[in-house]
């Protein structure tokens, strides 16, 4: 029985349970000894329609919770409605109470520097993407994870957050966001992820044009905020259920400024090909470390 069902049950019941029985009745209900203190008059009343109670006595009243209240001397609600089961011999449906929250330990000892990885420089190369792109626009993460030191990618977003690649990790650091590189251009590309984004500039694709990484397209209303300044938006996501997904909501929101950009798909190009998910990348030594967060670090 929940808190509902017991605010129903009918106070002349209730008493009766207890082994009250009226002494009287006028217009409006049924008269009583009161059941918690000695009176030689009954004087507590109780209203059958409106289901409520009044001890002229005393000045109180109220529903059957504040009367279980006066009986048992308890102010706590649940420890009323316990009182009010245990007389009437009822099931409790006890409120739901969640498990405190206690966040499980994940990245620690973080620690961003150049990237200069040989391993996850070779990684990046393997897909087509040059030393001087991925050095631009990404850099190299040393973290512990469980008790562990691992290595990969890293690609900012506009949140501080951490995009992590390596050629069996494929990750976040939190907070998760978009990327927006911004270039002062009309024209924005739009990608899913940033292994796509440099692809495209390696390929010669961005030529100028402002950028927005979704880094997931669970990102995508974060987006649309920036996505509404320009005159264009090109669009290289993945053709799959997620990606025409966010592909159709944007036409709904943008119209036609929104144009497909399938090229990268078809291009057969090791560029794109995806990263194995799986073990992490182990680190075999310690790196120095930039900034990350507002805490400074010294270059390696």
């Amino acid at each position: 029985m929940n808190i509902d069902e017991i605010r129903r049950i009918p106070l002349v019941e209730f008493l009766n349970q207890l082994g009250y029985q009226p002494t009287g009745r006028d217009s409006k209900g049924l008269w009583f000894y009161a059941p918690y203190r000695s009176e030689r008059k009954p004087s507590f009343h109780v209203n059958p329609r409106k289901n409520l109670w009044f001890d002229f006595g005393t000045g109180a009243g109220g529903d059957i919770f504040s009367l279980a209240g006066e009986m048992s001397g308890e102010t706590d609600f649940l420890k009323q409605a316990d009182y009010i089961a245990e007389k009437m011999r009822l099931p409790v449906a006890k409120p739901y109470k969640p498990t405190p929250f206690v966040e499980e330990p994940t990245f620690e000892n973080v620690e961003v520097s150049r990237l200069e990885s040989p391993v996850l420089l070779r990684y990046l190369a393997d897909r087509g993407i040059t030393k001087e792109i991925a050095q631009r626009y990404c850099v190299q993460v040393d973290y512990e994870l469980h008790g562990k030191r691992y290595y990969a990618v890293g690609f900012p977003n506009n949140a501080n957050g951490l995009e992590l690649r390596n050629p069996f990790f494929k990750g976040s650091y939190p907070p998760k966001h978009i990327t927006i590189i911004a270039n002062g251009n009309a024209r924005c590309n739009l990608f899913e992820g940033f292994i796509d984004f440099l692809s495209a500039e390696r390929l010669g694709y961005n030529d100028g044009l402002d950028t927005i990484v979704l880094n997931s397209v669970s990102n995508l209303q974060k987006a649309k905020p920036a996505l509404g300044d320009y005159t264009v938006i090109q669009c290289y996501l993945d053709n799959d259920t997620a990606g025409r997904a966010a592909l159709a909501r944007l036409r709904r929101e943008f119209g036609d400024k929104v144009m497909d950009r399938p090229l990268l798909r078809f291009l057969g190009n090791p560029l794109l090909s995806r990263p194995r998910s799986g073990l992490l990348l182990r680190r075999p030594r310690r790196a120095a470390v930039l900034s990350l967060h507002g805490r400074s670090h010294a270059l390696r």
